[in-house]
């Protein structure tokens, strides 16, 4: 009938990213380039990346600078692209075109996306490198804030790598409320050691999930300036 609702869209197919094009590269560079003219940077632990196999890279959210920063030092440490799962509300003409050739994966708003976890362990399970800030949004304050549950579920079902990284001094630099960079700001970016979450099988499902995030945002604030810590300090 012609007052039926259209039928939704399928989905698009997850394309799993498993090495770096020289456009990848040019930009991460052209990146580098940039937060060094109006940041002070500093970046441990690059030797840490895994070089093969799944990886989920988790890390703390403080600016809308987070997801560019981290790629230009870790893309070349690992080889291959980071992809970001990201919010849909990102996912506009302007930015489409990058994030298609990225890989990056919708997340739609208003809580879990089964769709987007189902990608996400697509690409994990492809040996790909996915990309999750576990708070799902960006801190108010740059502490470290309550979690969602997708990353630790992700670590649990693949069984992947999981790469902490932590940014310390986002807040300073281009806060939640800030529309330009506070220029000369010190910014740290720790990789820390890979680690595996192993479920407790003692445990129901909806605890196990709880401590895997528990581990997973203890890695990450081990990482960052003791001030960002939060209730994980």
């Amino acid at each position: 009938m012609s007052g039926d609702a259209p039928p939704p869209r399928a989905p698009e197919p997850i394309v799993v990213l498993t090495r770096t094009t020289p456009f990848m590269r040019v930009l991460a560079a052209v990146f580098r380039f940039l937060f060094r003219a109006v940041a002070r940077i500093r970046v441990e632990g690059l030797e840490n990346a895994p070089r093969s196999g799944p990886v989920l890279l988790v890390a703390n959210h403080t600016t809308n600078a987070d997801p560019p920063l981290i790629a230009a030092w870790l893309q070349p440490a690992l080889g291959r692209p980071i992809q970001y799962m990201a919010k849909e509300q990102l996912f506009v003409p302007f930015f489409l075109p990058l994030l298609r050739r990225y890989g990056a994966i919708l997340v739609r708003a208003g809580g879990s996306d089964v769709e987007a976890y189902r990608a996400g362990l697509t690409v994990l399970r492809g040996g790909g490198v996915l990309g999750v800030f576990p708070e799902g949004t960006r801190s108010p304050d740059g502490r470290l804030g309550e979690t969602h549950p997708g990353a630790a579920l992700l670590a649990l079902r693949s069984g992947a790598a999981v790469l902490p990284v932590g940014v310390s001094g986002g807040q300073r630099f281009l806060g939640r409320h800030a529309r330009l960079p506070s220029f000369g700001t010190r910014l740290v970016i720790r990789v820390g050691e890979p680690f595996t979450v192993t479920p407790d099988p003692a445990q129901e499902r909806r605890d196990a999930t709880t401590t895997a995030s528990d581990e997973i945002m203890r890695h990450i604030a081990a990482l960052i300036a003791p001030d960002q810590r939060g209730r994980y300090g």
